[in-house]
């Protein structure tokens, strides 16, 4: 009996090392794919860089979240001359058993033109709907009922909130559920949350991501 309590605790063992390895690897290859991306948009790249490498990060929802935060693979560049860069975001909150960990990748655009009051944008759920009951900040739009019921907008201005929302850019919302956008200044940082493309659809993700900048800076 304990040679066989044994060997399954061994099992085991060897089984995590395996799925360990095998991640190891994968990530690995995400990187390597990630690379030969920016190499293709002519943009810079670098495996890891350290949180100050874009301003003001932590004033932005995504980012003033969690602890263990990371951005990897990250690629920049411009794209019809705006700054822009496309990375994976990662963070985990609670610890130990309670531990949750959130992977995403993030499209960022900063163009000289914008000025967005503070504000996050993100899929909203029952939770959410329960806590606004009691007062939980969700700005909705009479008008359209499907983007109101769809999404949590929140951000200290809310009339400055309201106004950057113009019917295109809340049909694009509608239409595109699940993404998320954190917004602020001339910074704009565009996601579905813990979600990740593979590399080969970096192209696409940007291309989405652009849609939304230009929706943005219409308004100015």
């Amino acid at each position: 009996m304990t040679l066989l309590i044994f060997g399954f605790l061994a099992l085991i063992v060897v089984a995590f090392i395996v799925a360990m390895i095998a991640s190891r690897k994968r990530e690995q290859e995400r990187t390597r794919q990630f690379a030969n991306a920016a190499n293709l948009l002519g943009w810079q790249f670098s495996e890891a860089v350290d949180l100050s490498w874009i301003p003001n990060l932590d004033t932005f929802a995504l980012f003033s979240q969690g602890h263990s935060k990371q951005i990897k693979n990250a690629m920049y560049g411009e794209v019809e001359g705006v700054k822009a860069a496309v990375f994976d975001y990662y963070y985990a909150v609670g610890h130990g058993k309670h531990r949750s960990t959130f992977n995403q990748s993030v499209v960022y655009f900063e163009p000289r033109n914008l000025n967005l009051p503070p504000f996050s944008l993100r899929p909203e759920h029952t939770l959410h709907k329960i806590i606004s009951a009691f007062g939980y900040q969700d700005i909705d739009f009479g008008n359209r009922p499907d983007f109101s019921s769809k999404y949590l907008l929140r951000g200290p201005d809310e009339q400055s909130v309201r106004s950057i929302f113009s019917d295109a850019l809340l049909g694009f919302y509608e239409m595109n559920e699940g993404a998320s956008t954190d917004g602020g200044g001339n910074q704009l940082f565009i996601f579905r949350q813990n979600q990740r493309p593979a590399p080969h659809e970096t192209q696409a993700f940007l291309n989405w991501g652009l849609q939304l900048q230009r929706l943005y800076c219409s308004r100015w």
